[in-house]
């Protein structure tokens, strides 16, 4: 059974068809999809107002090979950036790649020769994120499972699996698709784990997400309570200096990235990077999802003009 084409129906769970990633039919869920509408709806009234006042957009925008869903963190930023979204792309200022993928064996080939966003950022896989990582930041985040000791984070190569597991170390063989990282002890009170989720423009980070779970669910994609927070509060200037190095290296204008700190050493550790974020979490106040995608707008408008200016 299709949902919307993006999605089937196998169980208990749904499953992205592009990407193949799970996500739970809970009561949980249920929520989360009457949120995300509710954001939705209020974001299409904003832009409505756009039209009543005759404004034009300060850009027009095609993504390529496909369209973002409104449930992608890309299609508010739009909205709220008064950056119209095209179907031609001859029509388009500036293009957008745009595939809920980790891997490219080569960048696509962009439309037109107009400037596009995300263009040189077609392989995010976990081992990729760990060698920039470490090449940017200078210490390491995956491991050799076969010589290290001591315990280990195993993870899908794949984006979006949530498939973590600890395992210990050094292991007999080694699981295809998979890499093992450092076990990153992300708590700040030892007890409720917390991912800083860090979406990233044109090497801006306007605010960042605070998600946080149960040690249970440590490794799954279900938040109990998710809090916007002022960059400054949670990254030093350094850190963000790092992080946008990272970015730029990933060829990544627009994401999110998933960044622990580390109890034990104080460290920060990129262990995930998203091209095609969504968002913003459901789990969020909605007054902070607002908030939030206005910061995410204000950043994007000014690299679009940017790029147009060009």
């Amino acid at each position: 059974m299709s949902v919307f084409g993006d999605f089937k129906i196998n169980g208990n769970q749904l499953v992205a068809t592009e990407t193949g990633a799970e996500i739970p039919l809970t009561p949980g869920f249920a929520r989360d999809v009457i949120s995300i509408a509710s954001f939705v709806w209020l974001v299409n009234a904003l832009r409505a107002t756009r039209f009543v006042k005759g404004r034009e957009p300060r850009a027009r925008i095609s993504f390529f090979p496909k369209k973002p869903r409104s449930y992608y963190a890309i299609w508010p930023v739009c909205q709220l950036a008064d950056v119209k979204i095209v179907d031609d792309p001859v029509e388009a200022d500036l293009h957008f790649y745009f595939e809920d993928r980790e891997f490219l064996t080569a960048p696509r080939q962009t439309p037109t020769s107009k400037p596009a966003f995300n263009i040189g950022c077609y392989d995010i896989r976990k081992s990729v994120v760990g060698r920039i990582f470490h090449e940017t930041f200078g210490y390491s985040l995956n491991i050799d499972p076969l010589t290290s000791q001591g315990c280990a984070v195993e993870k899908s190569e794949a984006n979006g699996k949530h498939d973590g597991r600890i395992v210990a170390c050094p292991v007999e063989t080694v699981k295809p698709n998979c890499v093992y990282q450092r076990v990153i002890e992300n708590t700040f009170d030892g007890v409720e784990h917390i991912d800083i989720r860090t979406p990233i423009v044109g090497g801006k980070i306007p605010y960042v997400f605070l998600k946080r779970r149960a040690r249970d669910l440590r490794f799954s994609n279900e938040n109990h309570r998710v809090d916007l927070v002022d960059t400054d509060a949670m990254l030093s200037r350094d850190e963000q200096g790092k992080i946008a190095a990272f970015a730029s290296a990933m060829s990544m204008d627009f994401g999110g990235l998933d960044v622990l700190r580390n109890r034990d050493d104080g460290r920060i550790y990129i262990v995930d990077a998203n091209k095609t974020d969504m968002g913003p979490p459901s789990a969020m106040r909605a007054p902070d999802k607002l908030k939030a995608m206005r910061g995410l707008a204000d950043a994007f408008a000014a690299m679009v003009d940017d790029a147009v200016a060009t």
